[in-house]
């Protein structure tokens, strides 16, 4: 059978629902899934789905791929994608996936596929997985795996015993008001109830799972969606707003004030508790954090290890280093201080709320005494998959010759990476595409008004240049942060 090959990602699959993937190429992945399962002697997984609208017909096939080879199968239904990482160890099993395209528009969807517990896939693994698609080389078991289907009872347990493991690993002394916005995705069954477990005030919005995405792609970078968030902070006296994307693992929060904050500062305030606790630890962050991240975090006594975007490889450099702790930009969370390592944006909300209790501060006056940087958010333009990477490594040569003097990161410094990052003594600029999906990121920094205006002309300028990029587009995010 023949997939497109570009829906075989750094560490995901990802592509477009009834284009790219439909029923029988969904049961083909489950088969190539559950071969590498099977070479690894794994005979069981757990799957899930969040409220796309092509979930459950993939589901459905990704469990008769994966069954087809041997593989026992527990259908944990529609969940956010932490609680399929949760079910793992309840299970006991190696093998998962997440029928998810995260962020993505609700026309796409793909697959989060472990590897281990609270580990996926890295881009070996991904294209093993398609290798074996493409050489027809399936498993071929001595009788076909059995698909458990969790009744409404088992599932209502299941998230009972999600919500009691989180809320274990936490001890929250003060009662909060906070805003909460779904975006139409899963998190609106789950999220509300952990929440008042610990007497919190509600003010809800978009909770309820709609796989059309009615208000906009569920996107806590967007800076639409978190517009939504600052009005309702301040229209009802928050203590914070917090937004989710589709499938549960990402956050992005609104102070009491209205400020959005963009998650590389999340990542230092994260960074500043742990630090407080843990001592000379290191942290890892993704080359899109801003420079106040890494100043945070040595001024705090640790060490900053930046490393490349990309929750796996996120997730793989913190147990190398043996690092307390982990972020991106883009809102993922890793805790490894008091939890299982893997990106829960539930858990990255409870964090959130206890490190307030503790210090009995607002969530302003947590950063009140940071590096200030103006910092634009991470900005999203369409780019095809078949020219993202010529357009940035043509971009780079130019990038790299307009800033002799900064200090790049590339992939001679970081491996693997997808980008170019040069670093001055006020602040930085990033080019890179995306790894699961055709598009290009950047992000620009400066300390003063002046510098940022003038970063902010030469991106857009620089981009420009390029005749393959698709500004309307809609995968397209935070482009008004170019005007």
């Amino acid at each position: 059978m023949k997939i497109n090959p570009y829906i075989f990602r750094n560490y995901d699959i990802r592509g477009v629902a009834g284009v790219d993937l439909d029923a029988k190429k969904v049961e083909t992945i489950g088969r190539a899934y559950g071969t590498f399962l099977r070479r690894r002697k794994i005979k069981q997984a757990v799957v899930g789905r969040d409220c796309r609208l092509s979930g459950e017909a993939y589901k459905k096939a990704l469990a008769r791929g994966l069954s087809s080879v041997g593989i026992d199968v527990i259908d944990l239904g529609m969940v956010m994608t932490q609680m399929v990482y949760f079910a793992q160890y309840r299970f006991q099993t190696n093998g998962g996936a997440m029928i998810t395209a995260s962020h993505n528009p609700s026309k796409f969807n793909g697959f989060k596929l472990a590897t281990g517990y609270s580990r996926t896939t890295e881009t070996e693994d991904v294209q093993e997985i398609r290798a074996i698609i493409e050489g027809k080389r399936f498993f071929v078991p001595e009788k076909r795996g059995k698909v458990t289907v969790l009744t409404s009872k088992a599932q209502r347990e299941f998230a009972r015993d999600y919500a009691n493991d989180v809320l274990k690993r936490v001890s929250i002394k003060k009662k909060f008001t906070v805003v909460v916005d779904g975006g139409a995705g899963v998190t609106g069954v789950f999220v509300p109830d952990i929440l008042k477990a610990v007497g919190c005030k509600i003010i809800g919005f978009n909770l309820k799972p709609d796989g059309n995405f009615p208000v906009g792609t569920p996107d806590p970078t967007s800076t639409d969606m978190m517009e939504r968030v600052r009005v309702a902070v301040l229209k009802y006296h928050a203590d914070f707003g917090i937004a989710f994307d589709g499938d549960g693992d990402r956050i992005g929060l609104v102070d009491e004030k209205g400020d959005i904050l963009w998650n590389d500062v999340l990542v230092a305030i994260f960074s500043k508790e742990i630090l407080e606790r843990f001592p000379k630890s290191k942290i890892v962050h993704n080359a899109l954090c801003s420079q106040l991240t890494s100043k945070v975090i040595e001024q705090s006594g640790g060490t900053p290890v930046m490393w490349r975007t990309g929750h796996a490889f996120i997730k793989q450099k913190i147990a190398e280093e043996g690092a307390a702790f982990g972020g991106e930009l883009s809102g993922h969370f890793f805790f490894a201080d008091n939890a299982y390592g893997h990106d829960d944006g539930t858990y990255a909300m409870l964090r959130v709320l206890e490190y307030l209790g503790d210090t009995r501060k607002s969530l302003s006056e947590l950063y009140a005494e940071f590096p200030k940087y103006i910092s634009s958010p991470e900005i999203k333009i369409g780019c095809p998959d078949e020219k993202k990477v010529g357009v940035i490594h043509e971009l780079s040569v130019q990038f790299k010759k307009d800033f002799p003097k900064a200090r790049i990161t590339d992939a001679s410094v970081i491996p693997g990476d997808d980008g170019t990052r040069a670093d001055f003594k006020d602040g930085m600029i990033i080019f890179r595409y995306s790894q699961n999906g055709p598009y290009i990121t950047t992000k620009f920094e400066a300390q003063d008004e002046e510098t940022y205006n003038e970063r902010k002309r030469y991106v857009k300028t620089m981009l420009k240049r390029y005749p393959d990029m698709i500004w309307k587009d809609e995968l397209a995010v935070n482009l008004s942060s170019l005007d």
